[in-house]
């Protein structure tokens, strides 16, 4: 009796044959990510996707230093997004970048003053793009002070953008000279240590 209980049981908890199951990654293709044009068409991942319109829109982030082997550059962020596919190759644009938090808390000392601009700034083929740039005076400045380097960085920020076309906006604001013209207008107001483009936003084109 008792090897009669056991053998029902066993039979109790026997899965039912429900057919052959499907091993979905063998209908998966791995894809290589490319960056724009702009970042030299530079390889910045893989990824495995079911069918190639399924990777439109997926996001890739890169450091500075891994995207452009510059180590200097390793606390910035880049954000990119799939666009298009052909064969085995998903090419992207670039729609953002941040600066490491751990990064702003380093060169913001004491005796010194942030002062922080967050703005929507139009390219120059009419891309909208949403821009937080920060700048860190030499040394404590007043509250008219600040008020002036805001305005001040304003005004050179709409002029130095608006003459860049959207596609080399990222490249411009992370590899170019935008927070050196940005900084060298600053300064005319009160010593600047330095002035970082801290993140940017593609919103519209």
């Amino acid at each position: 009796m008792a090897e009669e209980k056991v053998q029902k049981q066993q039979q109790a908890v026997k899965p039912k044959n429900k057919g052959k199951t499907v091993d979905k990654w063998k209908k998966k293709s791995w894809y290589t990510i490319f960056a724009p044009l702009e970042f030299e068409r530079k390889e910045i991942g893989e990824t495995v996707a079911e069918k190639p319109e399924m990777l439109i829109g997926r996001t890739v982030t890169i450091t500075g230093r891994e995207l452009a082997n510059q180590a200097k550059k390793n606390h910035f962020t880049l954000k990119f997004r799939v666009k298009e596919v052909a064969a085995n190759k998903a090419f992207t644009e670039a729609f953002g970048h941040e600066i490491k938090e751990s990064y702003m808390r380093r060169v913001v000392r004491r005796r010194t003053s942030k002062v922080m601009v967050v703005n929507n700034y139009v390219s120059k083929d009419n891309a909208s793009f949403r821009v937080k740039i920060v700048a860190v005076t030499d040394r404590a400045c007043s509250g008219p002070q600040k008020t002036a380097v805001r305005k001040k960085l304003e005004e050179a920020a709409k002029k130095t953008l608006s003459e860049i076309d959207s596609k080399k906006m990222i490249d411009e604001m992370v590899f170019g000279n935008v927070s050196n013209s940005l900084y060298a207008e600053a300064k005319k107001i009160v010593p600047i240590k330095r002035v970082e483009i801290v993140s940017s936003a593609l919103l519209k084109k």
